[in-house]
């Protein structure tokens, strides 16, 4: 009885594996209308790991979105948190509300900043396309709003 169990799962893992090759990785929508793959958010990098040797590097972040700041020339900056850390995105995009968990994918970029002396440097993001939104329950992110 169990091997026939066994056989039955088998089968069912094949199908599904079956299906997802014949119509390619789950999809969602993004905000810009872009399609981005779920799958391709399953290498996301902490964000700790941003700071360390990833400037000019394009890598891929998930996490909640914080606070928001209107920039010159239609920018949006906002602030992406993860159980790591946080760090501030730059975008022209239009961008979900406070607190919605996303991924997204940028160039990470570094802007010296000396204020009465003081190094105010910043490493940030430059976003590249839109951003996806996540269900709660895939984000890294485990700190509250």
């Amino acid at each position: 009885m169990q091997v026939f169990s066994i056989s039955r799962l088998c089968l069912s893992v094949g199908l599904c594996l079956g299906f997802l090759g014949c119509n390619g990785s789950p999809q969602l929508q993004s905000t810009s209308g872009n399609v981005l793959s779920v799958l391709d958010m399953s290498a996301a990098t902490k964000i700790r790991d941003v700071q360390k040797n990833k400037v000019n590097q394009v890598v891929r972040l998930q996490g909640k979105i914080g606070s928001q700041a209107p920039l010159m020339g239609g920018q949006v900056a906002y602030e992406l948190r993860d159980d790591s850390g946080s760090i501030w995105i730059v975008t022209q995009e239009k961008l979900p509300a406070s607190g919605t968990q996303i991924g997204v994918q940028g160039e990470v970029k570094f802007k010296q900043i000396t204020i009465a002396g003081q190094d105010q440097s910043s490493v940030y993001i430059e976003q590249r396309g839109g951003v996806e939104v996540l269900p709660a329950s895939q984000g890294s992110d485990s700190t509250s709003s």
